[in-house]
């Protein structure tokens, strides 16, 4: 069985997600997006193909994560900008990465969590650095290079 793709939907840019839809449409791929509400509702003219789904969870919290965690298997890759949720896919062995191309792995995992914790302090003290919500061509282009070599693997 191919590997399925488990996108954590609520913070995954719009063109990402119209790009692994076209992507699946057009590969057969088991799409699945994950999200407390349903992110796709009034951005396409035809119905889901059978081979993309729409989860809605919940509007509780990590609702999504906790579902994209249980339904995981190894070979799937997910994509997510939530750093605890990918080291707990490595754990399964599914393949983690971002919406902006960068796939985690046991080697970068931990650092990327202790980024993040040490962000968590520091703007829990007032002294966060200003975040860059930007998402541009260059993003864009990096994660569909590396989300194509995550297929082909």
């Amino acid at each position: 069985m191919a590997a399925r793709v488990l996108v954590d939907a609520d913070s995954c840019p719009q063109r990402v997600r119209k790009y692994l839809l076209s992507r699946a449409k057009k590969n057969q791929i088991q799409l699945y997006f994950i999200a407390n509400k349903n992110i796709l509702e009034g951005q396409q003219e035809a119905p889901l193909p059978d081979n993309v789904k729409m989860i809605v969870r919940p509007q509780e919290d990590q609702a999504a994560d906790k579902w994209i965690l249980q339904n995981a298997a190894p070979g799937d890759i997910a994509i997510t900008r939530d750093i605890p949720l990918a080291a707990a896919l490595l754990q399964k062995n599914v393949r983690a990465m971002n919406d902006m191309g960068k796939v985690f792995d046991k080697k970068n995992i931990e650092r990327a969590l202790k980024e993040r914790e040490l962000s968590m302090q520091m703007s829990q003290l007032g002294l966060g650095t200003k975040r860059r919500d930007s998402y541009g061509q260059k993003e864009f282009e990096l994660f569909a290079e590396t989300f194509n070599k995550a297929l082909q693997a």
